[in-house]
């Protein structure tokens, strides 16, 4: 029987690096993009995708994945960044399941949501918390999860990877030392795994960043769980 894989992970916090690296094991089958963005499943997948009281068909969404899986692969990996709201439900209608959490700094985050999604900086750093704490949930209420930062991938994706085997010994064979294609603050690049968190976090205003770091003051627990400190201006 295969293992249902999830990466739980916000969008722009590494989720295709992720993704992609998990994917370089021969006994992994992915799905061609992110699950919610099949054509066949689009109009229930991407209707309020961040709303946690909105229900999925997810028998009717299984069915479809099951269909470009190789289901003779022991591992079936699925990551669509809105899956972490809805990793309770998932993990009931998937067995057996595991899944990989994955956050990063909440500044290179809320950056990425401004520069790519063009979201005003209070909402940016709002939706940070709310990916922070359905993590933090997420962390200790799924049954068999492993707990990852940006970070902990991009400094040492060789020790991210043993974790990885530790967590499920079928995952021997990742390779944390080929180029990956990304999207990223250079745009479109293909380069070994690397840490863009300086980069990013520099791109943002002095006077941006104070305001940030009020917001993020008002949760700073969400910040803490994860090991994150609230940052001052220079």
């Amino acid at each position: 029987m295969s293992t249902y894989l999830f990466v739980l992970c916000p969008p722009y916090c590494g989720s295709t690096l992720l993704w992609k690296l998990l994917s370089t094991s021969e006994k992994v089958s992915s799905l061609p993009q992110e699950g919610q963005f099949l054509d066949e499943l689009k109009h229930v997948t991407r209707v309020k995708q961040w709303d946690i009281s909105h229900s999925l068909p997810w028998p009717h969404i299984k069915a479809v994945w099951e269909t470009y899986w190789d289901m003779d692969k022991p591992i079936l990996l699925e990551k669509s960044p809105p899956n972490l709201v809805r990793a309770p439900a998932i993990q009931e209608h998937f067995q057996p399941s595991r899944f990989v959490i994955m956050v990063r700094d909440p500044y290179a985050h809320a950056e990425g949501l401004m520069r790519r999604n063009g979201w005003k900086l209070q909402r940016a750093a709002r939706f940070v918390l709310t990916c922070l704490r359905y993590q933090w949930r997420n962390r200790e209420q799924l049954t068999s999860a492993l707990a990852l930062t940006y970070e902990d991938l991009v400094t040492d994706p060789i020790s991210a990877c043993r974790r990885v085997a530790e967590f499920m010994p079928i995952l021997n064979d990742l390779n944390p030392h080929t180029d990956f294609e990304l999207d990223s603050i250079d745009g479109t690049v293909t380069q070994p795994i690397t840490d863009l968190n300086q980069r990013k976090i520099a791109a943002i205003e002095p006077q941006h960043l104070q305001t940030m770091t009020e917001i993020f003051a008002e949760q700073a627990d969400a910040l803490e769980a994860w090991g994150y400190s609230l940052r001052s201006t220079p």
